[in-house]
């Protein structure tokens, strides 16, 4: 994949990694979901609570990041633009894509903030006339996967070495960094294990096969 850049967002999370945590929650529209993170839209704030609260996992990692002073700021596809380094025009998120991690890497590969975009809208559109529990145990699993997987592996390194990859060709899926990690919270949660890449292990890929 050609590697993009986020844009949009930056001066918000620049003010959000400098500040106190109790002043960057001042910053409008956002709220703290749990130590060291911090996210936009209701939506997302709920889940990431609800992970905080069910997973041990989770609190020890947040404790950790916690002393570190970097962040994972989590939003949705409107609050980010796109561009690609080797060009200067920008575009919108891309409506057909569900989840992606950005870390914001320094010219020394070191990073403070991640930024994790989760399409809130698309997946809702997806559960349209579903049950809303579905679509919030969907949404805890994509967090899982993100934040837990990808994000936080990053920040608690402190740079782009932290990376946690999903599966690569040939690899069995349970067996790569990111599905691991992501499972350890689903089995905490009782959200179910992930054996498939993709959206296979999502409630809405069982309800698009009816």
């Amino acid at each position: 994949m050609v590697k993009r850049v986020l844009t949009g967002v930056v001066a918000a999370l620049a003010i959000a990694t400098v500040l106190p945590l109790r002043a960057a929650t001042q910053l409008p529209s956002w709220s703290t979901a749990g130590g060291p993170i911090l996210a936009q839209s209701p939506e997302l704030t709920a889940s990431l609570q609800r992970l905080h609260s069910g997973s041990a996992a989770w609190r020890d990692a947040l404790t950790a990041l916690a002393a570190t002073g970097r962040r994972a700021i989590v939003v949705t596809p409107d609050h980010v633009r796109v561009r690609d380094p080797k060009g200067e025009s920008e575009r919108p998120f891309d409506d057909d894509v569900l989840a992606e991690v950005q870390p914001l890497a320094d010219e020394d590969a070191r990073v403070e903030v991640v930024v994790v975009v989760v399409n809130v809208p698309l997946l809702d559109e997806m559960h349209a006339r579903g049950v809303r529990a579905e679509f919030e145990r969907d949404l805890d699993r994509i967090l899982a996967h993100e934040v837990y997987g990808h994000a936080i592996p990053y920040l608690l390194a402190g740079s782009l070495a932290g990376r946690c990859a999903d599966p690569a060709p040939g690899q069995r899926v349970t067996e790569a960094c990111a599905i691991q990690r992501e499972n350890q919270i689903r089995t905490e949660l009782r959200l179910g294990m992930r054996r498939e890449y993709g959206l296979a292990s999502l409630a809405i890929s069982r309800r698009n096969r009816h």
